[in-house]
C-alpha cells in the first residue's frame, strides 16, 4: 500500500488512516461521516481499520445521539430526549472517564448545540461546572440534576443505581413531558412507556460513550490539529470559553 499524501498531524499508538489508503467502499463510509458530522475526523480515520464498523457507525450513532424526533408513519423511532440534555450526559460521562477526544469534541458540540437552541447564556455555567454538577445545583434544572446523577452512577458502577433513583428519574421525565403539547396528550399507559423509552435511550447513550471513551483513550486517538486536513483545535478554541478549556486540561492532564 502506498504511503498517504494527505497532511497528517501527530499520532501515537494507532496512526489514523487517510482516504487515499482505503478501498472505495470504505472510503465512501468515511465520506458519509465527514459530510454528516462536518469534519474530516480522526474518529473515522482510526475506525477505518475495521471497514464494516466505519460503514455502519454513522447511522447507528445518529439514531441515539443526533437524530431529532424521527417518525415512520405514526411510530417514533428516534429522538426521545432533547439534544441539549444528551450533550450534557455525553460530556458528564466523558469527564468522569477523562477521555480527551470526547471531552474536547463534545465541549464544542455541546456549546454549539445550546447556541443553536438559543440557550447560549446558560451553556457556559452548565459546562464549566459539569465535572462536579452535584456541587452546583442552582446551575441545573431538576431534570438535568436527576439525569446527571443517574449518569454519574451508571458510569462509576451501574450497581449504584437504586429503585429510588429510578423513581426520581421517571418522575422528572414525566413532569417535563407534560409540558410538551404533543406528549401531554398521551394516556397514562402511553406516557409510562414513553418515559421508559427515554430511560432506555439515555442509558444506551451513557453506555456507548463509556465504550467510546475507553476506545479513544487506549488507542490514544488525537484531536485534529493544524497539521491535519481540518483543524478542530482552532474551532474548539474559538467556540469553547477559555475557562472550560482550562478545566478540561486540568482533568485530562497530558494524556488521552
Amino acid at each position: 500500500m502506498k504511503p498517504t499524501e494527505i497532511s497528517q498531524g501527530r499520532w501515537t499508538r494507532i496512526r489514523p488512516l487517510q482516504r487515499d489508503e482505503l478501498d472505495p467502499y470504505t472510503r465512501a463510509g468515511m465520506t458519509t461521516a465527514e459530510i454528516i458530522w462536518g469534519i474530516r475526523n480522526n474518529l473515522c480515520k482510526v475506525m477505518a481499520y475495521t471497514p464494516r464498523l466505519l460503514q455502519t457507525e454513522v447511522e447507528y450513532a445518529n439514531s441515539f445521539i443526533f437524530d431529532p424526533p424521527t417518525f415512520r408513519g405514526d411510530v417514533q423511532e428516534a429522538g426521545y430526549n432533547d439534544r441539549c440534555l444528551k450533550e450534557l450526559v455525553i460530556s458528564r460521562t466523558s469527564l468522569i472517564n477523562r477521555s480527551r477526544y470526547s471531552v474536547t469534541h463534545h465541549a464544542y458540540i455541546g456549546m454549539a448545540t445550546f447556541q443553536s437552541a438559543g440557550r447560549s447564556d446558560e451553556a457556559h455555567a452548565k459546562y464549566l461546572h459539569l465535572h462536579e454538577h452535584e456541587k452546583h445545583p442552582g446551575v441545573y434544572t431538576e431534570r438535568e440534576r436527576v439525569v446527571l446523577d443517574y449518569t454519574a452512577k451508571v458510569v462509576q458502577d451501574a450497581h449504584f443505581v437504586t429503585e429510588k433513583d429510578f423513581a426520581e428519574l421517571r418522575r422528572v421525565l414525566r413532569e417535563h413531558n407534560n409540558l410538551d403539547d404533543r406528549l401531554k396528550k398521551l394516556s397514562d399507559e402511553e406516557m409510562d412507556r414513553y418515559v421508559d423509552t427515554q430511560i432506555v435511550e439515555l442509558t444506551w447513550l451513557v453506555g456507548h460513550y463509556c465504550l467510546l471513551n475507553r476506545w479513544f483513550t487506549v488507542l490514544q486517538v488525537p484531536d485534529e490539529t493544524p497539521d491535519d486536513e481540518d483543524d478542530f483545535s482552532a474551532a474548539y478554541e474559538q467556540l469553547v470559553p477559555e475557562d472550560i478549556r482550562k478545566r478540561n486540561e486540568e482533568i485530562i492532564g497530558e494524556g488521552f
